[in-house]
């Protein structure tokens, strides 16, 4: 009976999602859609010169209508698209760089094409196009924390998986841990043989095997001396079938050894041990860079913004259209720290990946 209910949880829970996958490519198009006419809308109106001169209240209440419709189907199309591509986060990036459009990328528009006479308008636009811009950077905030969360609780499944296909179906016995103020040496971990160490070089010079690439499994001669020990019994059974393994390449005493260190299970104890040490210093470090360089990226996004409205008054047709003050609006603590939080965000989340790749899955560390 729990296994009927956990499958049909299961099923249904697939059903679900296989549902809301369905429904959000449908709300993508017609989001995506509202979205290009209503900015299409406002483009058509200051590009096309309509709003160079004073404008009556009919054209402010359309675009009072069409900001909020451009606002609305902004934030659903991002939803959308974030829901549909949801195995991968570069995505988010992409959104935030169209969210950022909106914010910073209308204001610059208005400058160079409305006049002081349509300043309503204009303010108007400029107002509803940074609720747009704002709305979707929340969308790729939530997206971010998300994969965060995902990143962290699926791992173990993640690492199974990446070992699995590197061909370890062995689970390691565990004969004892080394000290924990640091790694433990070859010797010291599963797989490696009591029987053996006297006559390994490795635990004879009391340097790891990955270090002078020697070690009982991955050298024939060993590993035949293994065997032989296992006649009488020091050996498991199943030790010795996974030894006997070793050797079926054809491999003889004195060859070369029969494996590299990256496929063998000693090595990849050490560096599970190594990703359990050192992810929690990347990470660590990571969040120190993001807040050394905090008043550093501050300064640049004051200069950045201060820059971009002397770029919006030079453009202005008249003095009555603030555009560069609208833009100096977005220089707030509040605007700045959400802008700093999604990128530092972002950035945690890559090292995170990074960190796991280089060592746990391409062994580069």
């Amino acid at each position: 009976m729990r296994q009927g209910k956990s499958g049909g949880a299961s099923t249904v829970s697939i059903d679900l999602m296989a549902k809301v996958i369905a429904w959000s490519a449908w709300l993508l198009k017609l989001a995506a859609l509202a979205l290009l006419l209503s900015t299409g809308y406002v483009l058509y109106g200051v590009y096309g010169g309509h709003l160079s001169q004073a404008v009556d209240q009919r054209i402010l209440q359309n675009l009072q209508i069409i900001g909020q419709v451009m606002a609305v189907s902004g934030v659903l199309a991002a939803l959308a698209l974030i829901i549909l591509t949801q195995e991968e986060v570069a995505y988010a990036a992409v959104v935030a760089l169209v969210g950022l459009g909106y914010m910073f990328g209308f204001p610059l528009m208005i400058a160079g094409q409305v006049s002081a006479q349509a300043g309503e308008a204009a303010q108007v636009i400029a107002r509803w196009s940074n609720t747009t811009g704002q709305g979707i950077l929340v969308i790729v905030g939530v997206r971010v924390l998300i994969e965060i969360f995902n990143f962290i609780r699926e791992a173990p499944t993640r690492r199974a998986k990446i070992e699995l296909e590197q061909g370890f179906t062995e689970k390691p016995k565990v004969t004892g841990r080394g000290p924990a103020y640091r790694l433990a040496r070859c010797w010291e971990m599963p797989y490696c043989h009591e029987a053996i160490k006297e006559m390994c070089p490795a635990f004879q010079r009391r340097r790891s095997c990955w270090r002078i690439r020697q070690g009982c499994n991955c050298d024939p001669y060993l590993i035949e001396s293994l065997l032989r020990k296992g006649a009488g019994k020091e050996i498991s059974a199943q030790d010795v079938a996974y030894m006997r393994s070793d050797l079926s390449g054809g491999r003889q005493a004195g060859t070369d050894r029969t494996r590299e260190c990256r496929s063998c299970p000693i090595f990849n104890e050490h560096q599970r041990q190594k990703f359990r040490v050192l992810n929690p210093l990347f990470v660590a470090a990571a969040v120190a860079a993001l807040l050394a360089a905090y008043p550093i990226v501050r300064g640049l996004y004051t200069a950045f913004i201060e820059g971009m409205a002397k770029l919006a008054h030079q453009l202005a047709y008249g003095t009555q259209v603030p555009v560069d003050e609208w833009i100096r609006a977005l220089d707030t603590p509040a605007v700045w720290f959400f802008f700093y939080l999604i990128v530092g965000l972002l950035a945690l989340s890559y090292v995170l990946k990074a960190v796991e790749w280089a060592i746990l899955q391409r062994k580069m560390l």
